[in-house]
């Protein structure tokens, strides 16, 4: 039984690892570990409040100056709630950011406390580029 438990434990691994290495070959992961963060550059809080009320705005203009990321270029964002459980109670929040004139989207994923797990793009998006400003 000890033999078979260790098995196991190297299948989830190579599953995780043949997951990861899929969904970063689809270009949907920018990174594993959680986004840097640092004060919000000023009026970034209020710009994103203008484009869309959410709970983790804060958090999100706060990631966005982390990874040098100028709110000003993006036009639109649109929060998402992932809920859980028979109580349908939010588990985590993602704020999909459509900039002014670049391809894609960025998406920052943040617990059901708004702290930031992720920051990545989708729909043809480069994070390099949004860095650029």
């Amino acid at each position: 039984m000890h033999r078979h438990a260790g098995r196991r434990s190297r299948n989830r691994r190579t599953a995780g690892l043949a997951l990861c290495a899929g969904l970063l070959g689809l270009g949907a992961c920018a990174s594993l570990g959680p986004p840097r963060s640092a004060e919000p550059a000023p009026g970034a809080v209020e710009a994103l409040n203008g484009m869309v009320r959410g709970p983790c705005n804060r958090p999100v203009a706060s990631v966005l100056a982390g990874e040098g990321i100028p709110v000003g270029q993006f036009r639109d964002a649109v929060y998402s709630e992932l809920r859980t459980g028979p109580s349908g109670r939010v588990s985590q929040y993602e704020v999909w950011l459509y900039p002014r004139d670049k391809p894609g989207v960025l998406t920052v994923t943040m617990d059901e406390t708004c702290r930031p797990m992720q920051i990545y793009t989708r729909e043809g998006g480069n994070l390099q580029s949004f860095k650029a400003g």
